[in-house]
């Protein structure tokens, strides 16, 4: 049976939870390895519920600020100053349209996204896998993950299971490629985007659409953060 969620927090108390993680980290003067409090502690610092607290926390790990290590907690992996730098204004220069397209990337890959938890198989599953593992790979060689990328987002896709959905993703699967090209090539961002990958399979795994949905608007969100947009 699917978990999908009936409700949860805000967008504004999600990020009002990100920003008083954030404050509590320079407070108690965190650095990157070093371990955070656990849920319950955190939760009676910010003032929260822990469904709040663990929305707030699943954002900062799709940004790559924090990672969860079984049995040994959450970590701080880089400082909360080291902001995810943006696609250079140039690019969008060379290629106007990014922009325009880019929305309409993440709005219909986000749905893709919450079709797939609910209608996914296990040849899905194992596509998806093996997109991660082929980018785990590349990451680890030094590269940017371009393939392994590729990989993943065709197989969420796939699963989802909706040919208009795919027909209008293709119309701007040009655009698409060039904002994955130059978001993998920011410093940091082949590592921090495989563990949003990691993030959306774990949601679409357990059929949760509304996090599935979530998560992989929030990746793409980052990715496509493009510099001199200004709309």
């Amino acid at each position: 049976m699917s978990s999908v969620h009936t409700s949860g927090p805000r967008p504004s108390v999600v990020s009002s939870v990100q920003n008083g993680i954030r404050e509590l980290i320079r407070r108690e003067g965190i650095q990157p390895g070093d371990r955070l409090p656990a849920e319950r502690q955190l939760a009676g610092q910010l003032g929260v519920s822990r469904t709040s607290l663990r929305q707030g926390l699943t954002a900062l790990r799709v940004e790559g600020l924090i990672e969860v290590r079984h049995g040994h907690g959450m970590h701080l992996l880089r400082s909360v100053d080291d902001l995810v730098p943006p696609i250079p204004a140039e690019v969008l220069e060379a290629h106007p349209d990014l922009v325009d397209a880019g929305e309409v990337r993440n709005a219909l890959e986000s749905l893709a996204a919450k079709l797939a938890a609910t209608r996914r198989d296990s040849d899905d599953i194992e596509a998806m896998v093996a997109g991660i593992r082929e980018m785990d790979a590349e990451v680890r060689r030094g590269e940017p993950g371009l393939n392994g990328d590729r990989m993943f987002h065709q197989a969420v896709l796939s699963a989802a299971r909706n040919s208009v959905l795919s027909h209008y993703l293709e119309a701007v699967a040009e655009q698409s490629a060039q904002i994955a090209e130059a978001s993998l090539s920011r410093e940091g961002q082949p590592a921090r985007s495989l563990a949003a990958h990691r993030l959306i399979f774990e949601a679409i795994s357990a059929r949760d659409s509304e996090q599935a949905q979530q998560l992989m608007d929030e990746h793409l969100e980052i990715t496509g953060y493009i510099s001199g947009d200004t709309r």
